[in-house]
């Protein structure tokens, strides 16, 4: 298997170019697994391009380098500050070692149902910046996803995730086996902006979304258990696992939704 370590922007996008089944990595927490899983011909290692790993602040946005790591979004007073869910998301995230380790870029990337990044990050409204031989784009996170486990990525990396400074309340919950080293059951991840609900979650549909049809149903203010029931029907299809069954998941992030609710 070939191995790729770019230490320049532009080396990086040539690898690319001349490689575009190459498996991109950082932390490699997750590389063990896809080489297990997939066929690779080899791998590009992207952990030298530090200039993609910051956390930057302006007046109404809060920038995230793709190779920041989970412990610097737990320690930065920005994110203290102004995105309080998602320094909730990555105090449950994995152990102190992983974390260590793992970025945010590939956290995303990964586009794991269980990834616990995605959600807090949909409901902030973020975008991401990508970066190719072609130029850079920024589009909607949510447009970064059309399918399990793919990508609208076009030989591109993602370099920086871009949140908007806006005054909010939060809801953030993790139901998983264990207390620590957890993978989700299912997650919640809530916001109350103004009279605005912005709703996501893991390990309810292939890829993570938001609940567009309960988004809808809570701000139109007359609402009760089975009517948020039949929302969720339409905004998520969860499968049953050996993690648990459709039915509980339902029943807990109903459970979930009214306890987010009473803490607005």
């Amino acid at each position: 298997m070939n191995y790729l370590k770019p230490k320049t922007v532009d080396e990086m996008l040539k690898n690319i170019d001349e490689n575009p089944d190459f498996y991109i990595f950082c932390g490699g927490t997750d590389l063990a697994l896809k080489l297990k899983n997939s066929s690779v011909d080899g791998v590009i290692d992207i952990s030298s391009l530090k200039q993609f790993d910051f956390i930057t602040k302006t007046d109404s946005m809060i920038q995230i380098g793709a190779l920041t790591t989970v412990n610097t979004i737990l320690e930065n007073h920005y994110i203290e500050n102004y995105i309080v869910i998602l320094s909730d998301v990555a105090k449950e995230f994995a152990s102190h070692q992983i974390r260590n380790i793992a970025t945010i870029g590939g956290n995303i990337v990964n586009d794991s149902p269980v990834a616990d990044m995605i959600a807090p990050l949909l409901v902030l409204d973020s975008t991401v910046t990508l970066l190719g031989s072609k130029g850079e784009r920024t589009i909607p996170l949510a447009e970064l996803f059309d399918g399990f486990k793919s990508l609208t990525l076009k030989n591109e990396i993602i370099t920086t995730i871009n949140i908007p400074i806006k005054k909010h309340q939060h809801y953030y919950r993790k139901v998983g086996a264990r207390a620590k080293l957890n993978i989700s059951k299912l997650s919640l991840a809530m916001i109350k902006s103004e009279d605005k609900y912005y709703l996501s979650g893991t390990s309810l549909n292939p890829y993570t979304k938001r609940f567009f049809n309960v988004e809808k149903l809570l701000e139109s203010g007359e609402f009760n258990d089975a009517m948020i029931l039949e929302s969720l029907e339409k905004d998520i299809s969860p499968s049953g696992s050996f993690r648990s069954t459709k039915e509980y998941r339902f029943q807990v992030l109903l459970n979930m939704i009214k306890e987010g609710l009473d803490g607005f």
